[in-house]
């Protein structure tokens, strides 16, 4: 969005920022860099850690050593409730500033970009957005050089497609199938070929394309972009200090031109056009004052009597309160977790036609041992029979019990089966059983 800025506002950036050659300025590329770094380090150490992934031999969200079903109602619900709303305020503030800053498919392709302009030139784009051929620069053309861009792009798939198996597999089971030491080291070796493929073909590549025409996340996003949203704003009352210079639109990566940005265009907010303009001025010993782009919020005008981010309170009157709602949803899960189960049900066979056999099934949600003892109420003594009353497990899974309920006078029984776990849980299940008075 194109917008002119206000006297005193350029005389601040002015005298904060210094002129002429040797100003210094603060850059955002570093902070933007260490941003996508610690996000890509964070995307492999949540499944490492035991944060989160999916266990795929059991089916279940692993969530610190703890499975999550889907009957944890409140905990899955309010999470996602919760954090797509802080999601929807964050696009309204700050618009697709997660492509530019967090996105790791936006991260591999700047380094390749970079990658490839040091090994073949500054024009040497793969698929560019106006459709012309690469251009290798004369003195990079070389095999060497090619051959290092394919090895080094070649690597990077590799590392980036080991990053969605690490949240079905743990680390000494992605070894285990690398040194065909386990039973499905062939199919998971495929799987992983196919994603090494299908992301050397992103990176080296398809690259920003995705960025700019294929990303649904992006539209999604910039559907809560306005004019009041973070923006990239051009001082136009000091036009003439550009006049003729394409700087600030050669550095940028999805070929917009900053000083004519509109609402709804790719820009993802990633401020490399704010350091170009600012780094030109900072040498130049003709050009006085900082950059003639910068950060921009709200409508410094004042033309519809908001601040700078007094329209963004206004755009989240209701993502705020349902962001509340799912966070109590998630906190009231969280509270109310219980790490077993149990259920009773029918056995298949049948006495004469009478159901007398029930199962009673325990499940351990935890990743650690668990003793329980099965206890029947309400039934006489001698009438009954467990198959065990004691069960243990090493881990997280299920056990089955087995109850024979014997010959009892005609009615109706209430049977109280109860299950105690060592760490104090206890679940309880009433069982109706009905006895048509036949003898075992």
């Amino acid at each position: 969005m194109k917008t002119s800025a206000t006297p005193s506002s350029s005389a601040a950036a002015a005298s904060s920022s210094g002129s002429g050659a040797g100003a210094r300025f603060r850059r955002i590329l570093p902070a933007r860099r260490a941003s996508q770094l610690f996000t890509l380090a964070l995307l492999v150490l949540v499944p490492v850690t035991g944060l989160f992934h999916i266990n795929v031999a059991d089916g279940a969200i692993v969530v610190l050593d703890r499975q999550i079903w889907f009957s944890d109602f409140f905990i899955i619900f309010g999470f996602w409730i919760m954090i797509a709303s802080i999601l929807v305020m964050s696009y309204s503030l700050a618009g697709a500033v997660f492509c530019g800053w967090v996105c790791p498919q936006g991260s591999a392709s700047e380094w390749a970009n970079a990658l490839t302009y040091r090994l073949l030139g500054r024009k040497a784009e793969i698929m560019d957005f106006s459709g012309k051929p690469m251009q290798v620069a004369r003195r990079k053309d070389s095999w060497r050089n090619k051959a290092l861009l394919f090895s080094i792009l070649w690597l990077m798939a590799m590392f980036y497609a080991v990053i969605p198996l690490l949240y079905f597999y743990p680390p000494a089971e992605l070894w285990r199938v690398v040194t065909m030491r386990a039973e499905h080291a062939g199919s998971v070796l495929w799987i992983y070929a196919v994603f090494t493929v299908i992301l050397f073909l992103d990176i080296g590549m398809i690259r920003h394309m995705v960025c700019r025409y294929m990303c649904i996340y992006r539209m999604w996003q910039h559907s809560f972009k306005t004019r009041d949203t973070l923006h990239v704003a051009y001082d136009d009352s000091r036009a003439a200090d550009c006049a003729n210079c394409h700087y600030c639109a050669d550095s940028c990566y999805l070929e917009l031109d900053p000083r004519n940005t509109v609402v709804y265009d790719s820009c993802i907010n990633c401020g490399d056009c704010i350091d170009a303009c600012n780094e030109l001025h900072a040498r130049s010993r003709k050009l006085s004052g900082p950059g003639l782009l910068r950060f921009e919020m709200g409508d410094p005008t004042g033309e519809r009597g908001r601040g700078n981010v007094g329209s963004f309170f206004s755009r989240v009157r209701v993502a705020l309160p349902v962001a509340v709602f799912g966070g109590l949803m998630f906190w009231y899960g969280l509270s109310s977790y219980e790490p077993h189960h149990m259920s009773v049900f029918r056995a298949e066979n049948a006495h004469q036609g009478a159901v007398r056999d029930y199962q009673i099934n325990i499940a351990n949600k935890l990743y650690r041992p668990a003793d329980f003892t099965v206890r029947v109420g309400n039934l006489p003594d001698g009438a009954w029979r467990l198959s065990r009353d004691k069960v243990h497990m090493d881990t997280a899974g299920r056990a089955n019990v087995r109850l024979h309920v014997g010959a009892l006078p005609k009615g109706l029984y209430n049977v109280r089966v109860t299950v105690t776990a060592s760490d104090g849980w206890t679940g309880s299940f009433l069982l109706r059983h009905f006895s048509p008075g036949v003898k075992s």
